[in-house]
């Protein structure tokens, strides 16, 4: 939906630009590219007892690309991500251990390109949000909770008035742990967000 009312509220503002006014002969083309990516992860592992070992992984890899060109513009779309959720206990004597994950990563680009002198758009954008909290309550052992996470997002676009491009490279990780021996209790929580925006508008 918000994109939905950017693009539109961008086309209305690019058509009534003045340049168009006075550059008659610039053609009225204009190419779209949009491409959007979302990763929603959960990672619940517990283990209580006499004693043992419990983990799970959850990984996703992206690559998304667009291309388009035109006698008089060209533009282009690259996304790349990786992201790696993963969680371990290793108990030798009993207790009650837990490790929560959560994740949530979303990001998006547009482009909005006339051919010949006409006005170009770009827009991206990257939300992160990643928690895990890591329980130990008796026994001996050690709980490893980690979160890692890469994106590169990249544009570039041309015409005959000129070309723009945009870089975003994020790098975000957590890593938690809780360990010790019996009659002891440990509980550590994380949270970790990121935001980015980035947009240009050549008119």
């Amino acid at each position: 939906m918000l994109k939905s009312i950017l693009f539109s509220l961008v086309a209305m503002v690019l058509l009534s630009s003045p340049a168009l006014a006075v550059l008659p002969d610039c053609p009225l083309d204009f190419k779209l590219q949009m491409q959007d990516f979302g990763i929603v992860s959960a990672n619940l592992v517990t283990l209580s007892g006499a004693g043992g070992s419990a983990s799970n992984m959850n990984l996703a890899t992206i690559y998304q690309t667009q291309q388009d060109q035109k006698i008089c513009s060209w533009a282009n779309q690259q996304e790349v991500v990786t992201f790696i959720q993963d969680g371990c206990i290793g108990a030798s004597c009993g207790g009650s251990w837990g490790i929560m994950q959560g994740a949530l990563v979303g990001g998006g680009q547009m482009q909005l390109i006339g051919d010949g002198c006409s006005p170009k758009l770009e827009s991206q954008g990257l939300d992160v949000g990643l928690t895990q909290t890591v329980m130990k309550n008796d026994g001996t052992g050690a709980a490893t909770a980690i979160h890692s996470l890469g994106v590169v997002q990249q544009q570039a676009a041309g015409n005959s008035a000129g070309m723009m491009s945009e870089v975003n490279a994020v790098a975000a990780g957590q890593f938690s742990s809780v360990s010790g021996g019996p009659s002891t209790t440990g509980t550590v929580i994380a949270g970790l967000g990121v935001m980015t925006s980035q947009t240009q508008i050549d008119m």
